[in-house]
């Protein structure tokens, strides 16, 4: 069973990170630009959310676009010449003034002209939100079954209800100022250090079974997503110590899907 275990969560992350690589290596010089193109329209929607000039995004986006059509004709394909110019169009205007929406039309368009010219996103990339959700609920999964089988969970019951009991004869000893039940508590501090020791080892076990694919695995993922968005918020959320959050990249959303759906099968497969 560990080794099944070990297996699955190996071939989950090499398969997420192939996938990824494979990606990469397709990706002709088109592929290439039309994604950082849709990455620097991207950027700077969040430039604006976060309250800054979207104009350097989208700087770099013009130039991105230009290299994308620089080869293409569109005088015998006047509705492609007519999405060029529009797009053309919004580049400049929105150097001037640029909201939200208008980025939005714009990005919109520019992805109706690559489609029409035969240019997509890898797999990965166009559905970065769903693949990114599947791999945070498989890795969720699989680490949940290598806890279930390699903790000793009725251990770690015993362990935490003596420190619950340890913690209230303590505070009640301290609230009735007892000094004698107090002082024979405190007797047994040590070995309720020792538990406590226990306990950590026994949560650190599964990392054994998984730490060095995942390093892998997250090495490899984090590089291939840098800067880009994968999921928008409805709205943006001032936090303190981080700052304004506007977006999900690569890690906010793989950790937002994996602790999420980490404690649902903690929930279901090891009620705890």
């Amino acid at each position: 069973m560990h080794r099944i275990l070990i297996y699955s969560l190996i071939a989950v992350l090499l398969l997420a990170s192939s996938v990824t690589i494979a990606s990469a290596e397709e990706a002709g010089n088109e592929q290439e630009t039309y994604k950082r193109l849709l990455q620097r329209i991207d950027s700077s929607i969040v430039a604006l959310r976060h309250g800054g000039s979207a104009s350097g995004g989208l700087s770099e986006a013009q130039t991105l676009y230009s290299n994308l059509v620089e080869n293409e004709n569109f005088n015998n394909r006047p509705e492609l010449l007519e999405t060029n110019n529009r797009i053309t169009q919004a580049f400049s205007s929105l150097q001037q003034s640029a909201t939200e929406e208008n980025i939005r039309d714009l990005r919109s368009d520019v992805s109706l002209m690559a489609s029409e010219l035969g240019v997509g996103l890898p797999f990965n990339f166009e559905h970065a939100l769903f693949f990114i959700l599947g791999i945070g609920i498989s890795v969720a999964l699989i680490v949940t079954l290598i806890s279930r089988r390699v903790v000793n969970w009725e251990r770690l019951k015993q362990i935490k209800a003596e420190m619950s009991a340890f913690q209230h004869e303590l505070r009640d000893a301290r609230s009735k100022q007892d000094m004698k039940r107090l002082y024979k508590v405190q007797q047994d501090q040590k070995r309720i250090m020792a538990l406590q020791g226990q306990m950590m080892k026994e949560n650190f076990k599964p990392m054994l079974f998984y730490i060095v694919p995942y390093f892998i695995f997250w090495f490899v993922l984090s590089g291939m997503y840098s800067g880009w968005v994968v999921a928008w918020l409805p709205f943006r959320l001032d936090l303190p110590f981080f700052g304004k959050w506007a977006s999900c990249g690569f890690l906010s959303w793989y950790l937002l899907t994996y602790f999420g759906f980490s404690q649902i099968w903690r929930k279901l497969l090891i009620r705890e």
